[in-house]
């Protein structure tokens, strides 16, 4: 494990502070009178299983190493089926 510095560690914890303290003003659209202290927004995680958080998901937008491998799938079948006909007219 590497050793943070205590300036790393805050930085992260704000970021995060930050991040969560955007979506509940501008998604959720919170008044600051209804914030909850800055400090309890970096105990937990910042995304969750709703359908903003997991749009790729839901809408089924494959990840791109996914579309990689479909892609390599699809272009080793290409060649196959090439490498088939050819060999197929060659001995005809």
């Amino acid at each position: 494990m590497k050793n943070r510095s205590k300036a790393y560690i805050r930085h992260q914890r704000e970021r995060t502070i930050q991040k969560k303290w955007a979506i509940l003003q501008n998604v959720m659209l919170r008044e600051n009178a209804y914030m909850p202290v800055r400090g309890t927004l970096s105990k937990r995680k910042v995304h969750c299983s709703c359908r903003m958080c997991r749009y790729e998901q839901y809408h089924s937008i494959p990840k791109a190493k996914h579309k990689a491998k479909l892609k390599a799938m699809e272009q080793e079948i290409d060649d196959y089926v090439c490498f088939l006909l050819i060999c197929y007219s060659c001995i005809q």
